[in-house]
């Protein structure tokens, strides 16, 4: 699926399948991120870290503790499956309320083809491109998504279970974060849904949504997207 948006004259430019319904991988870490900050808990709080039994972190380790804020940007940037895990557990309701509050906020922003059964992408949530160009409008209202769009790194810090502090870096899986001016940006890749990407991307004033789903391979992905943006761009220097 392909979808190219134009948002200054809210036309399709471009479209493959943009109404299938797919696998969607860690595309989905946009509506955990989304949810999270939409519920209006504080962001500073510090949520421990419990090992779970599917989702995994190349850098947090049990016991670690962090703010919902580090976690937000290890689910974003380095799309940590422990971290956007750990967001919905911390949820006051509790974890089964955070999925069902990510089902009933697809289906207020008109997201009808959507659906989440867990927050990290690694069992199939499924939606469309269309649906996802919806989540980028309503998204793009937090400036945390284009500070974590735009971070090819991040410096993140936890303490572990002595109280004592651990510093790492994060590398973004979007090979295009820091090269454009991305408002919203996410990357994915499980062997369903294939290679994934969703962007909002700004341009001399203009912005526009491109959306892949269901690529065959990282390369024939960044290929598509890196031809498509220097493409449109064009199109609206031109304009």
């Amino acid at each position: 699926a392909v979808l190219l948006f134009d948002r200054k004259t809210m036309t399709v430019k471009e479209e493959l399948n943009i109404h299938a319904v797919m696998p969607i991988a860690s595309v989905t870490k946009l509506m955990t991120a989304y949810v999270v900050l939409e519920s209006r808990v504080d962001l500073n709080e510090k949520v421990t870290i419990r090992r779970q039994r599917i989702e995994g972190s190349r850098v947090l380790a049990d016991g670690m503790q962090l703010t919902r804020t580090e976690l937000l940007h290890l689910a974003l940037i380095s799309s940590d499956n422990l971290a956007a895990k750990m967001l919905a557990v911390a949820h006051p309701q509790g974890y089964d309320s955070f999925i069902t509050e990510m089902n009933a906020t697809a289906q207020r922003l008109g997201m009808n083809n959507t659906s989440y059964i867990e927050p990290t992408g690694l069992l199939p949530n499924k939606s469309t491109a269309w649906d996802l160009h919806l989540l980028n409008t309503a998204v793009s209202k937090y400036s945390i998504f284009r500070e974590t769009a735009m971070s090819k790194t991040s410096n993140q810090e936890a303490q572990n279970k002595k109280g004592l502090w651990k510093r790492f870096v994060i590398r973004n899986t979007n090979a295009f974060a820091g090269e454009y001016d991305i408002k919203v940006g996410k990357t994915g890749f499980t062997n369903p849904a294939g290679w994934c990407i969703s962007m909002l991307v700004r341009h001399q004033g203009q912005e526009f949504d491109l959306i892949v789903l269901g690529s065959p391979s990282k390369k024939v992905r960044n290929d598509l997207v890196s031809a498509k943006l220097k493409s449109y761009m064009n199109v609206i220097t031109r304009s």
